[in-house]
């Protein structure tokens, strides 16, 4: 083991201790014991530090161990359902254009457009969003301005090859006022059944003192009833703590029922028989004034926040369901 590993295991033994709501571990079990307790899930079931930590691995039996997707067993998963010749499709950001089109809704412009193309896309949008074609958890993203030429040549500049510029997407009024400095988005996961798609997670997800709203960058993130579309569990962070209302606004988050809940539904669902060989799919959803509009698709989406916010593992369920056991 290497001293970066410990670092993360005593950060995430302290961030247990400490999360006041709930209780998660119990204050007498040592560091030692959580260390060692680490070393072998990691062995046996293939856990990530992070997920023994969030999934409460230290204090689960093997039975219900064995339902978790674990990081071991998440790309066992996506290359038995996900072919290798599809992921880019949805996985990049700027081919996503070619096949998604319809349920982005806004322009998207690259380095490789050119300048010219770039000022003509300046004299629409004064404000923008900027990230990797390929990228995760927001790593990278940033917001900037286009409203003046000096402006537009500075982005220019910036810009790398590998990023795309959006114009700024609005939540929705009822969604901004829980957090108005990043886009909050609903991340829904599809499954390609034997009986067709069937939407099996949705999470919304909130920024906290950041621009992005991904809670490996700092945000916060709560599940959503499926069938009612209301946020039905506290939000919780990296930290593992836990709000029924945002920290900064204090607007409550459990309990919203989420406008054109069925709209966003539908739009996931559309979205992931566009290609259907890609069996296990999730949708990147912001709801607006207008309605919703897809932010992006993923088909690596990790399981840890819904196994984590539900406290319930998630393998045998969706494979079950894709092997049509259930």
């Amino acid at each position: 083991m290497q001293l970066s590993d410990i670092h993360k295991i005593k950060g995430y033994y302290n961030d247990l201790v400490n999360a006041k709501e709930p209780l998660l571990l119990k204050k007498s079990m040592s560091l030692q014991v959580f260390y060692l307790k680490a070393i072998c899930n990691y062995i046996i079931y293939g856990t990530s530090f992070s997920e023994f930590a969030g999934y409460g691995f230290y204090s689960k039996k093997h039975k219900e161990k064995r339902t978790y997707m674990t990081r071991r067993h998440m790309f066992r998963f996506f290359d038995r359902y996900n072919p290798l010749e599809l992921r880019e499709r949805i996985g990049d950001k700027e081919l996503a254009t070619k096949y998604y089109s319809e349920f982005l809704s806004r322009e998207q412009i690259t380095k490789q457009d050119g300048f010219d193309r770039f000022v003509e896309f300046s004299s629409r949008y004064k404000e923008v969003f900027i990230k990797k074609k390929v990228g995760w958890g927001g790593d990278g993203a940033r917001k900037d301005r286009l409203s003046s030429e000096v402006d537009v040549e500075r982005v220019w500049d910036s810009l790398s090859g590998e990023e795309v510029v959006e114009p700024i997407v609005e939540n929705h009024d009822i969604i901004k006022a829980i957090y108005p400095n990043s886009l909050n988005t609903i991340k829904v996961t599809v499954l390609q059944t034997a009986q067709g798609p069937k939407i099996v997670t949705a999470i919304i997800r909130f920024g906290n003192q950041t621009i992005v709203d991904n809670v490996h960058s700092g945000g916060m993130a709560a599940g959503i009833n499926i069938a009612t579309g209301q946020i039905e569990t506290l939000a919780m962070d990296k930290h593992f703590q836990r709000y029924s209302q945002h920290p900064e606004t204090n607007h409550q988050i459990k309990g919203l029922v989420l406008p054109e809940w069925e709209k966003i539904k539908a739009l996931a669902v559309r979205a992931s028989t566009v290609t259907p060989r890609l069996r296990y799919t999730s949708w990147d959803i912001a709801l607006t004034q207008n309605g919703p509009i897809m932010i992006e698709g993923n088909w690596d989406a990790e399981f840890y926040m819904e196994q984590t916010l539900y406290n319930q593992g998630n393998r045998k369920r969706f494979v079950d369901m894709l092997e049509g056991r259930a």
